[in-house]
């Protein structure tokens, strides 16, 4: 059956949700959230924003994964682990996303105009040395918009005629950059997202697209995703890859309730995502449910052994979270120099301890690109942070 849609114009006066529904209650709780600043007086920022950093990368895989990128997180793990180059195209496209990032926090501020200029260069950014569909996930037209109107695998949706696509994605460039009570910014972002998926302006790399549009969106109303103040939004589509395919489906339809529904969808996911980056900041958690779990795994399967393990446990529980070479003495009774030193260099050239100034002699424990990562990956898809992305895609978009 053909979804079919209902109304022509993007209206954000279909949307006004009622003081005291879910929706309106979650987008005054985000709304305090814009300018919060990641900060715990317990956890230092060397050790939070690795994690953080973990976390959002795992994300850029699923945001691959989503549309068939068969690369599981076990595969990209053991490609950052041991170093190798990441020469295949599942790979290249996880760097094409990372590299899109980057392009967003270089070029995007609060008083920065989305245009289809900007659009066209991410899209030529994911699409890089992709090979072009059918057979692969980049684009006979980089940066172009569509000129055929194709189908989506295993979707009812029928999308616009490409004639219709200019028309449609200024419309929406329109609606995205209006200027309106702030208290609008979120639902403007809700509905974008649900808007250019539908309109699915190029051939190939929507849907990546979309996520980093959704993106670009938090750090234009000033959500300084970048900082560290919120996340990485494509976390929110990928928990649950068929609730999101579900959700775009049922607003197609238009109806004013249906759209409700879709926002506050994104909107709930929003908030429970910045919730899961808050318990990075609770020391009592991270340390209990994140760390130590990760040293016990790494323990268990012989990564590291029972001095080492004594070094970092040490290293997670003291009120910095750094360690110098003396106080292996106290850890590990170790008074003679030269012993010690070559404790310190053994966990160097392992990368499980980094030092905090270039040249310096005081570490801190690392954590991305080293056999703790193994354990980081278990743990975070134990406690919900990431979802399982070594399952089955089971739709392309």
């Amino acid at each position: 059956m053909e979804s079919k849609r209902v109304f022509k114009h993007i209206d954000l006066n279909l949307i006004k949700p009622e003081w005291g529904s879910r929706l309106s209650l979650v987008v005054f709780e985000l709304e305090q959230l814009r300018t919060k600043q990641l900060y715990s007086p317990t956890v230092p920022p060397y050790i939070f924003f690795q994690l953080k950093e973990i976390f959002h990368l795992l994300e850029s895989v699923g945001s691959v994964r989503i549309e068939g990128n068969r690369t599981t997180i076990s595969e990209f793990v053991e490609k950052v682990i041991e170093g190798r180059a990441r020469a295949d195209e599942s790979s290249k496209e996880i760097d094409n996303i990372n590299n899109a990032l980057k392009f967003i926090h270089e070029n995007v501020r609060p008083d920065t105009t989305i245009s289809r200029a900007i659009l066209s260069e991410i899209h030529k950014i994911i699409t890089k040395d992709l090979t072009p569909p059918p057979g692969g996930e980049g684009s006979l037209r980089p940066g172009e918009l569509r000129n055929i109107r194709p189908a989506i695998k295993n979707s009812p949706l029928v999308l616009p005629e490409h004639i219709q696509v200019p028309d449609y994605i200024d419309e929406l460039i329109t609606f995205i950059n209006q200027k309106t009570d702030k208290n609008n910014d979120l639902l403007i972002t809700a509905l974008s997202h649900h808007r250019f998926a539908w309109i699915h302006p190029y051939d190939n790399g929507n849907g990546r697209l979309v996520r980093l549009l959704t993106y670009m969106m938090l750090v234009k109303q000033g959500f300084q995703v970048k900082e560290g103040s919120i996340l990485n939004p494509a976390a929110i589509f990928c928990m649950d890859r068929q609730e999101y395919y579900d959700k775009l489906s049922i607003a197609d339809t238009g109806e004013d309730i249906k759209l409700i529904e879709w926002c506050e969808y994104v909107l709930i996911g929003l908030k429970g995502e910045i919730e899961k980056i808050d318990k990075l900041l609770d020391k009592e958690f991270l340390v209990n449910k994140i760390l130590l779990p990760v040293f016990n795994i790494s323990l268990d399967n012989k990564l590291i052994d029972e001095q080492e393990f004594k070094i970092l446990k040490h290293v997670v529980n003291s009120p910095e979270m750094k360690i110098k070479s003396k106080d292996l003495t106290t850890i590990l009774n170790e008074g003679r120099n030269v012993q010690r030193s070559r404790v310190i260099n053994k966990l160097k050239l392992k990368k499980m301890i980094t030092p905090l100034s270039k040249q310096g002699r005081i570490y801190t424990v690392n954590f991305s690109n080293n056999y703790l990562l193994r354990g980081i990956i278990e743990i975070l898809s134990k406690e919900g942070f990431v979802s399982n992305l070594d399952q089955k895609t089971v739709v392309g978009f």
